[in-house]
């Protein structure tokens, strides 16, 4: 499962790619995929695309578009709305095309896109095989309402709550520790 536990951590990046840790009141996160060239060098930097392909700015959309709609299929999410039934996801993914080759030990599906659109389809191939495998539900939102970061729970019963014990785990654990004994006088 380690290596299975990496490519849900490069899921994980991707989503991040929208920094919503909250830096002050109101802070609206910091956009990592700012421009075309952010999500080129992130799609390099994974294997997605080659050094020759671009990307274009309905790339960088489509990007923005998966990476909520991956956000929002995260099981435990307390902090944006549910797509129970996947519709928005599912109308991303309809805007890809894929072929299948079968054989005798294995299967693969391939983008039939390339450039930009083709580094999309493959991140969401990789989506596709996770959760397949069953191993969506390891893909977390820290609880923390300052923090909201995804991370990869690699507990041994997959029931974490934080992205880190150290600092949203130490804080929320503190805050109830303080909220308990002012309320015992």
């Amino acid at each position: 499962m380690g290596a299975e536990l990496e490519q849900l951590e490069i899921i994980a990046d991707y989503i991040n790619t929208h920094d919503r840790r909250m830096r002050y009141e109101g802070d609206p996160g910091v956009e990592i995929l700012e421009g075309v060239n952010d999500l080129r060098s992130w799609l390099l930097e994974y294997g997605f695309i080659h050094d020759l392909d671009s990307v274009t700015e309905v790339d960088l959309t489509l990007a923005r578009e998966l990476r909520s709609s991956l956000r929002a299929a995260i099981p435990y999410n307390p902090h944006d709305p549910k797509d129970d039934d996947f519709q928005t996801l599912n109308r991303i993914a309809g805007q890809f095309r894929f072929f299948y080759r079968f054989g005798e030990m294995s299967d693969v599906m391939e983008s039939v896109e390339e450039q930009g659109k083709g580094g999309l389809a493959r991140l969401l191939i990789l989506v596709f095989r996770l959760r397949e495998n069953n191993l969506w539900s390891r893909l977390r939102v820290c609880t923390a309402a300052d923090c909201q970061w995804v991370f990869v729970d690699r507990s041994r019963p997959g029931t974490g709550k934080w992205c880190s014990m150290k600092a949203c785990g130490n804080r929320a654990k503190n805050k109830t520790y303080r909220e308990r004994a002012k309320s015992m006088g």
